[in-house]
C-alpha cells in the first residue's frame, strides 16, 4: 500500500485527487435501497494530510456525511454518543444536521463524502432520518480498496471512460459501507401517528409514485392535486412538511436528477434536447438554465470528457454545543 500520509502532504497531489473526484461525481450512480435514495454530492480528501492535534469544532451538515479513514487515527464526538476513535479502514456515517466535532490523533488522511438524501416515499415516513446518531462502520478488506481508489484518483487520465471508472469505484465503496445501514424493507409509519399526519404521508407518497410513472409526459400539478382531492396550495404545504420542499421544487429536482442519470448512461447516444424531452421538459432553454443552476454545468458539458460538478454539500459551524441545540460544552474550531 502507498504511504498516503506522506503523499497527501504535497499540495499538487491533493489538488489532482480532489479535481478528479469532483469530475467523477457526474457519473456516480444514485445509491438506492428499500425506497431510500442518496446522491453523492461531494467527495474529497480535504486539505490532504491532517497533522496530529488538528481539530474541527462543533458543526453539522445538511447532508449525510461519510468520513473514511485511510491512514492515521481520528476521534469523533457527537452530542449524545460521546467519543469514537476511527482507525484505517473504519468509516463513520453522520446523520444530516447532527452536531459533531473531530480531531486528528495521529497524522493521517480521511476521505469525506456528502450524500444528499433525495425525498422518497420511504424517507418521508421516517422524516429523513435513516439513523439517529453517528454510526461506525468497519469493513474487512476496505483498506486495499481505498488504496486502489486513491491510486486511481491520482492518475492524470483524460480518456472519456476514466471518470466513469473512478465513479464506479466510489459507488462500490459506498454500497459496501451503507449496506449495513440501509433497511431491507421500508418501515411502516408509527402506530401512534395522528390520522391527519398519516393521511398527509399517504397523499405525498401517492403523488411521488404518480409523478415517477408520469415522467416524460406533460404534468399539471393542479390536476395532480385534484386527483388526490386536495387544493394545490394544500398539496404544496404537505410536500413542504413531509419532503422538506415544495411540490414544484420536488418535481423539478426529480426530473433534473433523472436527466443527470441519462447523461451518465447514454449521454453520447442522445442529444441534449432528447434527454430534456424524455424528462418532461417542453422548453430546452428552461431545462438548460435549471440544470446549470442545480449542477453548476450546462447540459452540453455532460457530453465532454471532464465534468466538474457543483459542490452540493453545506456545513454549519457552531461556537458551542449549546448553540447547536444540545447541552453546552466548550469548543472552538482549530486550524
Amino acid at each position: 500500500m502507498k504511504n498516503w500520509t506522506r503523499l497527501l502532504a504535497r499540495k499538487a497531489v491533493v489538488g489532482t485527487i480532489n479535481t478528479n473526484l469532483a469530475t467523477a461525481l457526474a457519473h456516480c450512480p444514485t445509491l438506492e435501497a428499500a425506497g431510500w435514495e442518496f446522491r453523492c454530492g461531494e467527495c474529497h480528501v480535504g486539505i490532504g494530510t491532517y497533522a496530529a492535534r488538528y481539530w474541527w469544532g462543533w458543526h453539522s451538515h445538511n447532508e449525510y456525511q461519510v468520513e473514511i479513514v485511510v491512514s492515521g487515527s481520528f476521534e469523533f464526538e457527537s452530542a449524545t454518543r460521546g467519543r469514537v476513535v476511527l482507525k484505517p479502514g473504519d468509516a463513520l456515517v453522520i446523520p444530516w444536521k447532527q452536531a459533531h466535532r473531530w480531531r486528528c490523533l495521529r497524522s493521517g488522511v480521511m476521505i469525506g463524502v456528502a450524500l444528499e438524501l433525495l425525498p422518497s416515499v420511504a424517507s418521508i415516513r421516517e422524516d429523513g432520518r435513516l439513523i439517529d446518531d453517528i454510526r461506525v462502520v468497519a469493513r474487512a478488506g476496505l483498506r486495499p480498496r481505498l488504496d486502489e481508489f486513491l491510486a486511481q484518483a491520482l492518475r492524470r487520465d483524460r480518456r472519456p471512460t476514466y471518470a466513469k471508472t473512478l465513479a464506479c469505484r466510489l459507488f462500490l465503496i459506498l454500497v459496501e459501507l451503507m449496506s449495513g445501514i440501509l433497511p431491507e424493507e421500508p418501515e411502516s409509519a408509527a402506530s401512534g401517528q395522528q390520522a391527519t399526519e398519516a393521511r398527509g404521508l399517504e397523499i405525498v407518497g401517492w403523488v411521488m409514485n404518480h409523478l415517477a410513472k408520469s415522467l416524460g409526459t406533460r404534468v399539471r400539478l393542479d390536476e395532480v392535486a385534484a386527483k388526490v382531492g386536495v387544493s394545490s396550495r394544500h398539496l404544496h404545504r404537505l410536500f413542504q412538511r413531509h419532503a422538506g420542499k415544495s411540490l414544484h421544487d420536488y418535481w423539478l429536482e426529480y426530473r433534473l436528477e433523472h436527466a443527470r442519470r441519462l447523461f451518465g448512461e447514454e449521454g453520447r447516444k442522445r442529444q441534449v434536447k432528447d434527454i430534456a424531452f424524455a424528462c418532461g421538459f417542453s422548453s430546452l432553454a428552461y431545462f438548460s438554465n435549471a440544470f446549470r443552476k442545480a449542477y453548476g454545468v450546462a447540459p452540453s458539458a455532460m457530453l465532454s470528457k471532464a465534468i466538474p460538478m457543483k459542490n452540493r454539500s453545506s456545513t454549519t459551524d457552531y461556537a458551542s454545543l449549546e448553540e447547536a441545540g444540545a447541552p453546552a460544552r466548550s469548543a472552538r474550531r482549530g486550524r
